[in-house]
């Protein structure tokens, strides 16, 4: 009876494990199907505080209006802003600091020179750099040349040679905003040419944690699997981040290698590589082992005529724009400050009220190209004619622009701006371009109504780490 017992006892624990062990293969199976699933969609919808809306009542006829009014100056005690320039850029940088900077009070602008524009002392941030760095250098010559020439009163315009110095000046600029400002929650770097809507920034920003190490930015691949923010579209450093890469000297003694200056730590780095914004995030990986945080296309490079507005990015929050032309920069600013009062987020199809507002004189232009890409085949009626192009733009469920040109018809499921061509065109002859109104008032931007906010709510990209 005893044995009997035993084997009945024996045998229960595998009747009741047996559900235990499927019940768990089946958990883990998913758990491991959940993980080779593509992954969760980087957007996320959430209401943010607006920190600098446009003016509630602008000064109409004002010659000297204060665009300024309103900025949130008690958020520069936990950021602080960097601009980098070149002697080339005298005009950007101009246009830069009466525009876009204008309002920044504790702006950091570094250069390959010294001058100052109005109140702003410019840094020569090169003359930071080790001795070492102008040995047998043919880019150091330039800066020599250069240096010389604004000394005895002559002025220094773009070239090939000032723009390869352009990369030595990240890592000494990252050094300088740390040794100017080192209690800075966040650090943010932008170029002359660089457009920034400044609510966008302190939305994003009000959502994080400076603790936490935060590099963002928009993504480019460099070498060996590695990727950086693209100084183009502007990046930001957080005080986490920082304190890894720039540690306090009174930690573990000031003669260490962690100590020494970035310029100094990745010397060999930057002289090899063209780029300075890559080389930067080589050293942020090296020195913290933290990768980079794409915001793509929150934080964009693209410029005004080709920046794409389509379904996907209708509400996706607008932070930067790349290559602005100083008459840009100042119709940008004067028409962002004016604008339409509203609280809501910047997003991609608020700039269509700036960009597109030709459309309220016709859906059409003529000698203007606005980048539309896909080719018809050449068996449709569109080619036949610009209408016919248009016509049968309107019943392609996905057309939201269209070009016509030398009998070639093309399609875009996209909005853009494009550009103007001349009108002799190459001997191409007609060339007109044309957007499909009804189908963008039914995704929010009604031309008539004069609608410059479109969503309701943003849809804000989930940073995805590269």
């Amino acid at each position: 009876m005893l044995m009997t017992a035993r084997s009945k006892f024996s045998r229960r624990p595998l009747r009741f494990l047996l559900p235990v062990v499927v019940f768990l293969f089946v958990a883990f199976s998913l758990s491991r199907s959940s993980r080779q699933s593509p992954s969760a969609s980087p957007f996320y919808s959430k209401k943010t505080k607006s920190f600098f809306p446009p003016l509630s009542s602008p000064s109409i006829g004002d010659p000297n209006p204060d665009f300024c009014k309103g900025f949130p100056t008690k958020l520069l005690d936990d950021i602080q802003i960097v601009l980098k320039t070149g002697a080339g850029d005298a005009a950007k940088s101009k246009a830069h600091l009466a525009t876009v900077t204008s309002c920044i009070t504790n702006l950091i602008v570094v250069s390959d020179h010294t001058e100052k524009i109005g109140d702003h002392e410019v840094i020569d941030i090169l003359a930071e750099l080790p001795s070492s760095y102008a040995v047998n250098s043919s880019d150091f010559e330039a800066y020599a040349r250069n240096k010389k020439a604004q000394e005895e009163g002559s002025a220094v315009g773009y070239s090939r040679e000032g723009w390869k110095l352009d990369r030595f000046k990240f890592l000494p600029m990252v050094d300088k905003a740390h040794e100017v400002n080192p209690r800075a929650k966040w650090y943010v770097f932008l170029e002359s040419d660089v457009y920034y809507f400044w609510d966008t920034l302190f939305r994003l920003l009000d959502q994080l944690d400076p603790n936490d190490p935060h590099y963002m930015g928009s993504p480019t691949a460099g070498s060996d699997g590695r990727w950086f923010a693209y100084g183009g579209a502007g990046f930001v450093l957080s005080q986490g981040l920082m304190k890894k890469l720039i540690p306090d000297k009174g930690k573990g003694g000031s003669d260490s290698i962690a100590h020494r200056p970035l310029s100094v730590r990745y010397e060999d780095w930057v002289k090899a590589d063209c780029c300075g914004d890559a080389v930067l995030g080589y050293a942020i990986l090296n020195a913290t082992g933290t990768k980079m945080e794409s915001l793509y296309p929150t934080f964009s490079g693209d410029e005004l005529k080709s920046l794409k507005v389509d379904k996907e990015r209708w509400c996706v929050p607008l932070l930067s724009l790349h290559r602005v032309s100083p008459e840009q920069m100042e119709s940008l600013w004067k028409w962002e400050r004016t604008r339409p009062y509203t609280q809501k987020t910047f997003v991609y199809s608020s700039l269509l009220a700036y960009t597109h507002s030709h459309l309220r004189d016709g859906p059409t232009l003529e000698f203007w190209d606005n980048h539309s890409e896909a080719p018809q085949p050449n068996d449709r009626p569109c080619h036949k004619s610009a209408s016919s192009c248009g016509s049968e733009c309107a019943k392609d469920a996905n057309c939201l622009q269209y070009s016509y040109s030398q009998t070639v018809c093309r399609f875009a499921p996209y909005i853009k701006l494009g550009n103007s061509v001349d009108k002799e065109n190459g001997g191409q002859g007609e060339f007109i371009s044309g957007w499909e109104l009804e189908k963008m008032a039914k995704l929010g931007f009604k031309i008539e109504e004069d609608i410059h906010d479109t969503c309701e709510e943003a849809t804000w990209l989930a940073p995805q780490i590269r």
